[in-house]
This record gives structure tokens, C-alpha cells and sequence, in this order.
């Protein structure tokens, strides 16, 4: 009877440490996604040159809600999507209403990875980018300076 014992407390023991162990795994998992970008450089410079970004389309979302370049650059744009089986583009438009294409990429279904190059406007201001399949829930602002 020892042994039966042994037996259930041992198993019940690999139950507590595996869901303790998954809880821990889920929680820093949500921080990594939750994690922002880096900021800008204090002295608020814009960028001068040529831009490179990539963007991770996981889960239904951009890691990236705010995309900066300098005025009239090259701006390449990384779109990693990880949505195995799901449609995803970027697009890069002059306001929120999307009437205006400033750039506009392939919709692609996950995974795979694209890499584009556009001209950003010869004009400071706010923009807007989204995917267009998605654009309630991926969507982020393009800052030229």
C-alpha cells in the first residue's frame, strides 16, 4: 500500500508543478507580446536616412503601433507574418479613411515573410498604416519628420 501511495502523491505533486509551470509560461508570454518598441532617441530626432522596420503580424495584431521616418526616405517594411493560414498585408495611407494609398502590400497567408520598399511623403506629418484585412484590430500610425 505504500507504494499507492507514493504513487498518488507523486502524481498530484506533477499536477501542481505543471500548472504552475504553464501559468508562469502564459504570463511572460503576454508580456513579450504586450512589449514596446524601444524609444525614440531623447534628443527626438527624426530618422535621416534610409528606414528599415519589421513588423510581426501575431496574433491578429502589429508588435509595432508606431512606425517614424524622415521626410522623403526609403522605408522598407518587414511583414513577418505568423498567422499560420491567415491573410495579412500592410498598407501605408494619408489618413484613417484609407482613400489615399501611400504603399500597399500583397495580402499573404501565414507564415511567411515579405520585404518591401517605398518612398515616405515629402511631407511632415501623421499617417496611417493597417492591414487591411484586419483593420480594426492591426492598425498603427506613420510619422514622417
Amino acid at each position: 500500500m505504500k507504494s499507492g501511495k507514493n504513487l498518488t502523491i507523486g502524481s498530484l505533486l506533477f499536477v501542481v508543478v505543471f500548472a504552475l509551470s504553464a501559468t508562469g509560461l502564459y504570463a511572460g508570454a503576454e508580456l513579450v507580446d504586450r512589449a514596446e518598441p524601444a524609444p525614440a532617441p531623447e534628443d527626438g530626432a527624426p530618422p535621416t536616412g534610409p528606414v528599415s522596420v519589421t513588423l510581426i503580424a501575431q496574433p491578429l495584431k502589429f508588435n509595432l503601433r508606431t512606425i517614424s521616418s524622415g521626410v522623403a526616405v526609403p522605408v522598407t517594411v518587414t511583414l513577418d507574418n505568423r498567422d499560420a493560414g491567415t491573410l495579412h498585408n500592410v498598407a501605408f495611407y494619408t489618413n484613417r479613411s484609407a482613400a489615399q494609398t501611400i504603399f500597399k502590400s500583397e495580402l499573404t497567408a501565414g507564415p511567411a515573410v515579405t520585404t518591401n520598399t517605398f518612398t515616405a511623403p515629402g511631407t511632415p506629418g501623421n499617417y496611417f498604416f493597417r492591414c487591411d484585412a484586419h483593420p480594426d484590430t492591426m492598425q498603427g500610425t506613420f510619422s514622417v519628420k
